[in-house]
C-alpha cells in the first residue's frame, strides 16, 4: 500500500508537495521525485493520510533509510524559514552539504582523527577568565546568553577552551561560528591542539567530500566539536551542549543573498531549543547585543585586562590636513623606521585593494567608471586591469581620454598594491607582506604568509579588513592605520559604530606580549568625537552614545525591519513593482508599521540591473511579521514582469 508523504523541495515557492510513496520512508529522510520535467532530492517532512490533491506522482526511490535530518533540526528550520518568510525547500538547502542534496550516499570517506598530541586545558588562567568560566559552566544545562566582552587580548579563546572541554568531559558536543574561516586559522589551531576529541570545520574552502565528512561526523556524534562559518548553525549536533559565536559583532554572520539569515541571531534559537548557554565573545558589542544586555536578555561578563601581562596600545593621531604627496606621513614613516630597526613589526591597514581607486584624466577631469554598474573602477597595476570590484568586469585603461583624447591619464587614491610598492622605496630591504583578496586566492597562500610573519622576522604587513580578525601576531608592535575618513561620512546610520569597531579591532592587533605597542591613525577629521573614545578605550560609552541617538531616532535595535529589494534590467520596472507593493501594503491594516520608499540602492545600478528598495519598520516586531506574511499571502495580486526580480530581507544590516 502506498503512503502519502509531504516533501520539502528547494524551489522559490511557499509551498511542499504531495506524492505517493511505495517504500518505508522516514521523517527527515531524502527522496528523488519527479518535478516538472526533471527529477529533483527533496525532504520528508510527513507521512500523511490523506492529500488535498487527487492525482499524485510517486517518489522514484528513498535514498536514505535513516533520517538526515531528525527532529531537533528540522523544528529548528522550520522556525526560520517562518521568521525570514522564506520556502521551507529553499532553507532546509541551504543547510545540507552539495553532496546530500544532490542524491549522493551519506557516508563518510575519511574521518578526521583527534589530535594525539593534544596538551589539554592545563593552561593558567587568569582571575578574571575564571570568573568568567563558572558564570557559564553554572548554566551547562540549560539555555542562558552570555556576552563575553573583553578587551583585544584579554584571552576570550582561552575561556572558549576551557568551557569547551567541560562540555568534552560530560560527553557533549561544541558549535563555534567564526566570521570567515579562511582570517582564523589560530582558532582552528589552538581547537585541535589543546583539545583530545575530533575537531571538524565546516567553511566554503574545504571540497565538497570534505564537506560531507564533517557534516556526517558531527551527525553521528563522532566530532567533539565543530567550527565553521555562518551556515555551521545548521549542522546537525545531536549532542549539543554549548554555542560559541566569536566575534559576534561581526557583519560577516548575516547572509546576503538567497537565504538571508544571520547566524548570531539564529544561535539565540538554536541555543533555547538545545537548552543550552550561548556565549557571544567580542571587544565591540554590536548595538544589537548590548540592547540584550540593557533588556536582561543576554548576561555581559567582562574581561578588562590583557592576558599574559600585556598592555593595551597607545593610540594616537596623525593630522593629515598637514601632510601632503601620498597616503603615509612622514611621521608615520619615523615610526615604522624606529619599530623595524628594534627588529619588531608593522602592520599597515587600508580597507582598499588594488593599485589606485580613481582613473581620470587631468585636462578634462574624465574618471573612468563601469559601464555595468554605478561606480567606478579600481585600477589594478600587476595585471594593468580597470576592474569593478561589484560586478567582476575588468577591463585594459585607455590609453587616450575618451572624452576629450588627450593622454594625460592618471591615478588618484591609495590601494594596497599601491602602498606595497610606495612601502618599497621607503624600506628596500624590508620583507613587506600584502595580505588582501588579490594575493590570497589560491589555495594556501593565506596560511604560507601568516606563517612567514609568525616567524617574527621584521616585517611590513599591508592589507585590508581581512586582518583585523583573529590573528595574533606576537611581535607585531606598530599598527599604522590609513584612508579611513570616508566611513566618517557615510550616509549609513550604522557606519559609525561600524567604524569604531573596525579601528578597535585593528588597533588591538598591536602590542600582544609584554611590550607596549603602538596605534597610529591618519585622519583629516582628528577633531570627530569618534576619536576621543577610540584614544582612550571606551566603547562602551561610545557605544552607549550610539543607542540614545537611536533609541531618539527609532532605529535599530529599538525597532525592527525589514526591505523588500526588486531589481530589474529596466528601471522603470523595478521602480513600478515596489509601487504597487507599497500600495498593497498600505491597504493592510496594521497602524504599528510604517513603509518608506520605493527608493534606489545606494548603489542604483549593479551588473545591468537597477536595484530599488521599500523598507518596512516597526517599532513591533510581531506587527511587522504579520505585515509580511499578508503581504506574502496576497503578492499575486501584483501585476509581476516577469523581467523583475525580487527579493525580502528581514532585520537587514546593509
Amino acid at each position: 500500500m502506498s503512503l502519502i508523504i509531504e516533501v520539502a523541495i528547494p524551489v522559490p515557492l511557499n509551498k511542499t508537495f504531495d506524492y505517493l510513496c511505495n517504500d518505508d520512508v522516514t521523517i527527515g529522510a531524502r527522496v528523488r521525485v519527479p518535478f516538472i520535467r526533471k527529477k529533483i532530492v527533496g525532504i520528508v517532512l510527513a507521512i500523511k493520510d490523506k492529500s488535498d490533491f487527487e492525482k499524485l506522482k510517486t517518489v522514484e526511490n528513498v535514498l536514505d533509510k535513516q533520517p538526515i535530518l531528525d527532529k531537533p533540526i528540522l523544528d529548528f528550520l522550520f522556525w526560520s524559514s517562518n521568521y525570514y518568510h522564506h520556502p521551507i525547500g529553499e532553507v532546509i538547502s541551504a543547510a545540507l552539504p552539495k553532496n546530500l542534496r544532490l542524491g549522493k550516499e551519506a557516508k563518510i570517506k575519511k574521518e578526521v582523527a583527534p589530535n594525539s598530541v593534544a596538551v589539554g586545558a592545563n593552561f593558567c588562567t587568569t582571575k578574571e577568565q575564571n570568573i568568567a568560566i563558572d558564570k557559564i559552566l553554572s548554566f551547562k544545562n540549560s539555555y542562558h546568553g552570555f556576552l563575553l566582552h573583553g578587551v583585544t587580548g584579554s584571552g576570550k579563546t582561552e575561556v572558549y577552551l576551557n568551557c569547551t572541554q567541560a562540555m568534552i568531559d560530560q560527553g557533549k558536543q561544541v558549535l563555534v561560528l567564526v566570521p570567515e574561516i579562511g582570517l582564523t586559522p589560530q582558532m582552528i589551531s589552538r581547537f585541535e591542539s589543546r583539545l583530545k576529541t575530533n575537531v571538524v570545520a565546516i567553511h566554503s574552502q574545504l571540497n565538497e567530500t570534505q564537506k560531507l565528512d564533517a557534516y556526517l561526523m558531527a551527525k553521528n556524534n563522532m566530532a567533539g566539536v565543530v567550527i565553521g562559518t555562518r551556515s555551521a548553525i545548521f549542522a546537525p549536533i545531536p549532542n549539543l551542549g554549548l554555542i560559541i559565536i566569536d566575534e559576534e559583532h561581526d557583519g560577516s554572520f548575516k547572509q546576503q543573498s538567497g537565504f538571508r539569515y544571520s547566524a548570531r541571531d539564529l544561535s539565540y534559537i538554536r541555543a533555547r531549543q538545545a537548552k543550552v548557554p550561548v556565549i557571544l565573545g567580542t571587544a565591540t558589542p554590536s548595538l544589537e547585543t548590548l540592547k540584550n544586555v540593557m533588556d536582561e536578555k543576554v548576561s555581559r561578563i567582562t574581561l578588562t585586562m590583557r592576558a599574559g601581562g600585556a598592555t593595551l596600545p597607545k593610540i594616537s593621531l596623525i593630522d593629515m590636513r598637514s601632510h601632503y604627496g601620498g597616503s603615509l606621513s612622514q611621521l608615520l614613516v619615523e615610526k615604522m623606521q624606529r619599530q623595524l630597526n628594534n627588529g619588531k613589526q608593522v602592520m599597515l591597514f587600508i580597507n582598499r585593494r588594488g593599485y589606485a581607486p580613481v582613473y581620470y584624466c587631468k585636462d578634462c577631469g574624465w574618471k573612468a567608471s563601469c559601464n555595468h554598474c554605478d561606480s567606478s573602477v579600481v585600477y589594478h597595476r600587476n595585471i594593468n586591469r580597470l576592474k569593478c570590484h561589484h560586478c567582476g568586469v575588468e577591463k585594459i585603461p585607455d590609453s587616450r581620454c575618451p572624452e576629450c583624447k588627450q593622454s594625460n591619464l592618471e591615478v588618484l587614491g591609495y590601494g594596497t598594491e599601491r602602498l606595497e610598492e610606495t612601502l618599497a622605496s621607503y624600506f628596500p630591504k624590508i620583507p613587506v607582506i600584502r595580505i588582501d583578496r588579490d594575493t590570497t586566492r589560491r589555495k594556501k597562500s593565506f596560511a604560507q604568509h601568516l606563517k612567514q610573519i609568525n616567524t617574527g622576522d621584521p616585517c611590513i604587513i599591508v592589507g585590508t579588513q581581512m586582518l583585523a580578525k583573529g590573528h595574533d601576531f606576537s611581535n607585531l608592535s606598530l599598527v599604522g592605520i590609513l584612508e579611513i575618513d570616508a566611513g566618517l561620512l557615510s550616509i549609513s546610520f550604522r557606519a559609525t559604530e561600524h567604524l569604531s569597531q573596525l579601528l578597535i579591532q585593528v588597533s588591538g592587533r598591536a602590542g600582544r606580549n609584554k611590550e607596549k605597542g603602538e596605534v597610529a591613525i591618519q585622519t583629516r577629521y582628528p577633531e570627530h568625537p569618534i576619536f576621543h573614545y577610540v584614544l582612550s578605550n571606551k566603547y562602551t560609552q561610545f557605544a552607549s552614545g550610539l543607542l540614545k541617538q537611536r533609541h531618539n531616532a527609532l532605529l535599530p535595535p529599538f525597532s525592527h525591519q525589514a526591505v523588500i529589494c526588486a531589481n530589474s534590467k529596466n528601471r522603470q520596472n523595478a521602480e513600478n513593482f515596489l509601487v504597487d507593493t507599497a500600495s498593497l501594503l498600505k491597504n493592510i491594516n496594521i497602524d504599528l508599521v510604517e513603509v518608506w520608499g520605493p527608493v534606489p540602492d545606494i548603489i542604483e545600478k549593479k551588473s545591468d540591473y537597477y536595484y530599488f528598495n521599500l523598507y518596512l519598520q516597526s517599532t513591533d516586531r510581531a506587527s511587522l511579521h504579520q505585515v509580511i506574511s499578508t503581504f506574502n499571502e496576497n503578492v499575486g495580486l501584483i501585476k509581476l514582469n516577469s523581467k523583475v526580480r525580487w527579493y525580502l530581507d528581514i532585520d537587514p544590516i546593509e
